[in-house]
């Protein structure tokens, strides 16, 4: 081999070192790797999570902020719907039977009332009570074992008195009057109060066993139980009282 080419062979040899210090950096390899060139070749490392997350960012709807939950105004309002709701309910129930009180009657005349709601489709309730015939203003027993007596009584004026001593619950009270209402009865109590006499009481007189029918059926059966009355109009067909 000449010279010549000698010369050839040490100078691309040469060229390579030159270009190898060039790409790869003799000096500082991180400010090589800061070139647009090298930035380009560079093998890249995909991080898809940080694609995926910027996507989202880009793609999503601004949220309007959520409005605070009123907790106590919601319960409020739950309770007055169930309340609306019960009451409805309740509302729209239909009316429990009616009923009606018929009497008294004499044991003699039932019969024939009886056999006259025989064929009313109600509810009938035949009853036997006493009822008032009137009322008695009376000093009870242990006001008279007490020590009032007639004889005091009559010192304030009152003579219209007298001692019972039938058998029976009025035994050992003193009677002071007999009368048909209740309204009579309680101005005479008033009075002998007004006198001084004290711890006077009023009692029902009752009367004989008397029969009653109660009635209990809807609207359209009361109609035709008013129809059946006036028929047999004895004795009285009212509503029934309060704890009936």
């Amino acid at each position: 081999m000449n010279p010549w080419h000698l010369g050839l062979i040490g100078l691309g040899v040469l060229n390579v070192l030159l270009l190898a210090t060039h790409w790869w950096g003799v000096g500082n390899p991180g400010e090589r790797m800061q070139e647009p060139g090298l930035r380009a070749e560079w093998v890249k490392l995909e991080k898809p999570w940080v694609q995926d997350q910027a996507n989202e960012a880009s793609v999503a709807p601004a949220q309007a902020p959520q409005p605070k939950i009123d907790l106590k105004a919601g319960q409020a309002q739950l309770e007055e719907a169930i309340e609306s709701a019960s009451n409805g309910v309740f509302n729209n129930q239909p009316l429990g039977p009616e009923c009606r009180l018929w009497g008294p009657f004499l044991q003699s005349d039932y019969v024939r009332i009886e056999e006259a709601l025989r064929g009313w489709p109600g509810q009938v309730s035949r009853m036997e009570r006493q009822v008032p015939v009137g009322y008695v203003v009376y000093l009870p027993k242990s006001v008279v074992d007490a020590g009032q007596s007639m004889g005091q009584l009559a010192g304030k004026g009152i003579t219209d008195s007298f001692y019972m001593n039938t058998p029976g619950p009025m035994q050992g009270t003193i009677s002071l009057g007999l009368f048909r209402d209740r309204q009579r009865a309680s101005q005479h109590q008033a009075e002998l109060r007004a006198k001084g006499v004290l711890g006077v009481e009023i009692r029902e007189r009752l009367g004989p066993t008397r029969v009653f029918f109660e009635l209990r059926g809807s609207p359209a059966q009361m109609v035709e139980l008013q129809q059946i009355y006036a028929l047999n109009p004895k004795a009285e067909l009212g509503a029934c009282p309060q704890a009936q």
